[in-house]
């Protein structure tokens, strides 16, 4: 595969990030909401973070590290998040990793978003497991990965720093044999 596919929902595209996307990023990104919900997005989100992060995508992808994508939506082609696989192609498995902006919380994109990210990681992949982390409190993100199948496994406790405070985070996984489109 040598370039990044665009992926199809019912009401989303995902496609890869272009450099033009920065100032929706950063506006999205920038939001301290987002900050306080992710593992690696930062307040202040900074000029020219989002022109960095992008910037690494496509080398990411072409050496089977990462794939990233932009999820935009099909009615008016509104940038509103990301979701990504952090894979690790020794043993066929993968991060799923996800931040959708503030305005378009509880609509059922980020689950919607993460389905597709799911079968592509499986189907054209070929991973074998793909597994997600939220911190504790994030009720939200770890409630999207049990709706899309994913199984909780445990909790990682005072397994990062945020701000300087040790958080949980809640391990969930689920295998391609589990895997229901």
């Amino acid at each position: 595969m040598h370039s990044q596919p665009i992926l199809n929902t019912d009401r989303l595209i995902l496609r890869p990030f272009e450099l033009s996307d920065s100032s929706r990023v950063k506006e999205l990104a920038g939001n301290p909401k987002i900050a306080e919900t992710t593992l690696n997005v930062p307040h202040p989100y900074e000029d020219g973070m989002a022109e960095s992060w992008i910037s690494f995508h496509k080398e990411s992808f072409i050496n089977k590290k990462a794939v990233v994508y932009a999820i935009v939506t099909k009615d008016n082609n509104e940038l509103i998040g990301t979701a990504a696989l952090h894979i690790n192609n020794v043993h066929r498995k993968a991060e799923l990793a996800y931040w959708i902006g503030v305005p378009y919380w509880r609509k059922g994109y980020c689950s919607e978003a993460s389905k597709a990210l799911l079968k592509f990681g499986f189907k054209e992949l070929n991973l074998n497991r793909i597994y997600a982390l939220a911190m504790a409190s994030n009720v939200a993100s770890y409630s999207v990965m049990k709706k899309i199948g994913m199984k909780y496994e445990g909790t990682r406790r005072q397994d990062i720093l945020k701000n300087g405070i040790p958080v949980d985070l809640k391990s969930y996984a689920i295998l391609s044999d589990e895997f229901i489109e």
